[in-house]
């Protein structure tokens, strides 16, 4: 295997191990302050009907806030972000390697990728819940 695609590989291994370790710690953390204060942070639960609705979904200022506050379900939240995040990261970086490389179909194909997630994700998704 040649010198470039070792380093290549080694550091998309190393921000895969970041953002998953990263992911573990602040989850972890948020575990533990549930378990140490006894609630989430937020109102009772309630229902199984209501735990599953939207009800709970809140916004990235409401999650800041909450992380900020010391919620442990804000804090758990938050480490699902980042968690959903290091994949994205991945593509990221592989695009400016890749880039680095002269290896520009690579470049168009991971950039495709990238749009449909973020498209998928910022535009149809938000979409198909304002009609529910």
């Amino acid at each position: 295997m040649p010198r470039i695609e070792r380093d290549f590989d080694k550091i998309i291994g190393n921000v895969l191990r970041f953002g998953v370790t990263l992911a573990f710690g602040i989850i972890a953390l948020g575990v533990g302050l549930l378990f140490a204060e006894g609630q989430t942070g937020y109102g009772p639960l309630g229902s199984a009907e209501q735990l599953y609705s939207n009800r709970f979904v809140i916004g990235l200022i409401a999650l800041l806030q909450g992380v900020t506050s010391g919620r442990p379900f804000a804090i758990i939240d938050l480490g699902l972000i980042v968690l959903f995040a290091t994949p994205l990261a991945r593509i990221v970086i592989s695009i400016f390697l890749f880039f680095g490389e002269k290896r520009y179909i690579f470049v168009w194909i991971t950039l495709i990728v990238l749009s449909i997630i973020l498209i998928s994700t910022f535009v149809i998704a938000p979409l198909l819940n304002a009609n529910q």
